[in-house]
């Protein structure tokens, strides 16, 4: 339940808020070449098989946050992130869940642009081509989620306001890569999953304003803040470790 933050507390939380939007992880190096750069076929397998493993975290970690709002009896959050839990999970469609999509749509790029087998999800994990630094990030994130409930809404909150960006620019990479699919296509088989997050409707821009209204709801204290600050730099930092050493991959 939404309790109200004393005002110059809660400024302090908008600023920091503010802030973490400038974050160098949004104009890292990696992010430059998916926008600029051609993947050839083991630049694009690198790409799926660490982006597949980054990502299969995702619907673990808004679970999580239910399940500690609940707990926790923080009735916002768990409406809020209960109804994004909902959308990853396809509004119990199976076909339509998000992990879904991402597989159906890095595989049939793969397989009709580079020639590459299909890969599951969850194989990603046991791929050689998963780098240390995307497990690393995986592990810390667990780490920093499995701390107080603060520092849980701050990874939350970093995360969904990454997600905006992230996709946004792989959407990108993937409409440059395409020459094989006739354009109905792609847009149907390939680009849904990029579109169910970024489309007209702006859903990830809606998710990271949910992420910051539960984020207000549940400062009392300056270690309030602090506990949320450290939770959502420390996601950030991990998640540009792994872009860079992933740019570095690709470059070298």
């Amino acid at each position: 339940m939404a309790t109200s933050t004393a005002p110059a507390l809660h400024d302090q939380v908008v600023s920091f808020m503010d802030e973490l939007e400038r974050h160098p992880v949004y104009t890292n190096d990696y992010f430059k070449f998916l926008q600029e750069t051609q993947w050839d076929s083991h630049t694009y397998d690198f790409h799926r098989a660490n982006f597949f493993h980054r990502t299969e975290g995702t619907v673990k970690g808004i679970a999580h946050v239910c399940a500690q709002a609940a707990a926790h009896d923080d009735r916002d959050t768990l409406t809020l992130f209960s109804f994004i839990l909902n959308e990853e999970a396809g509004y119990g469609e199976p076909e339509k869940c998000h992990e879904v999509l991402m597989e159906n749509a890095h595989n049939l790029l793969g397989e009709v642009e580079f020639g590459l087998a299909p890969i599951r999800v969850k194989e990603a994990r046991d791929s050689a081509l998963v780098i240390p630094e995307t497990f690393a990030y995986r592990e810390r994130t667990r780490e920093l989620v499995g701390g107080s409930y603060q520092r849980m809404l701050g990874v939350a909150m970093a995360l969904e306001g990454h997600a905006d960006t992230m996709l946004q620019i792989c959407r990108t990479a993937f409409r440059n890569a395409n020459t094989g699919l006739p354009a109905t296509e792609f847009v149907e088989k390939v680009e849904i999953y990029f579109n169910v997050h970024v489309g007209d409707e702006g859903v990830e821009e809606r998710h990271a304003a949910d992420a910051r209204k539960c984020v207000l709801n549940n400062v009392r204290t300056e270690a309030d803040l602090a506990e949320i600050a450290y939770g959502a730099t420390e996601t950030l930092d991990i998640q540009l470790q792994m872009w860079n050493a992933m740019y570095k991959a690709v470059t070298s």
